[in-house]
């Protein structure tokens, strides 16, 4: 198993994850909860990095596993809701502007059998597990696709109109391989195509993660 220790925010709301020996993989497609590990759609925050956060996304924290992300719903749970009641909770846990809310609370109650406005704290325990499984169904888990994503270190222009790419891994490449790998998500670099019809390798705005091209230009 892989033992991710850093994450950023990929093209196309992907997540990129760093292991130990350096190695980049994108997890792209499926839900948020499975492409951050994060299985309640924790926030980013002081709870979160208790659980060795190793990055955040569009507000969500980035987890390096499952089993952590799962730990900080369930102290978040305990720690930022414990003394509200189910209704309380959710309307700050999943607000109205962005979510089903009312939706939730109905599910969230049918699940755990709770309609009062009984404290999560003095919840049962049997109640308290049917509230963390009803928010992890309700959250959703899909899977998406993974695959080894590799970052450009330099560009070197041969003639012109025509570069060549050096991998962070030392491997050169052509322009023609790197749309190839860019087709296949394996590079953070978006194909286009000009009035002429060629195509053609462009940066992503405010990548985390590659550089822009003009910047590694080796002249």
């Amino acid at each position: 198993m892989k033992q991710f220790i850093k994450a950023v925010g990929g093209m196309r709301h992907s997540v990129i994850y760093t292991d130990v020996t350096g190695k980049h993989f994108r997890f792209s497609g499926g839900t948020w909860t499975w492409r951050n590990h994060n299985p309640g759609n924790v926030y980013a925050g002081a709870i979160s990095k208790r659980h060795n956060q190793i990055g955040a996304t569009h507000f969500f924290a980035i987890f390096p596993n499952k089993k952590d992300g799962h730990a900080s719903l369930l102290d978040s749970l305990i720690t930022s809701f414990g003394n509200m009641s189910l209704h309380d909770m959710i309307y700050i846990f999943a607000p109205p502007k962005c979510n089903p809310t009312k939706q939730y609370e109905k599910y969230l109650r049918e699940k755990t059998g709770v309609y009062s406005n009984t404290k999560i704290k003095n919840f049962t325990k049997t109640q308290f597990k049917k509230l963390w499984e009803a928010i992890q169904h309700f959250e959703g888990f899909q899977t998406g696709k993974i695959v080894e994503v590799y970052r450009i270190i330099r560009v070197q222009k041969i003639k012109k109109n025509v570069y060549q790419f050096c991998r962070e891994d030392g491997y050169w490449m052509t322009e023609s391989q790197c749309i190839r790998y860019a087709k296949q998500e394996h590079l953070e670099l978006e194909v286009c195509v000009s009035d002429l019809g060629t195509e053609f390798l462009r940066s992503c705005s405010n990548s985390l993660f590659q550089k822009p091209l003009k910047s590694i230009m080796k002249k």
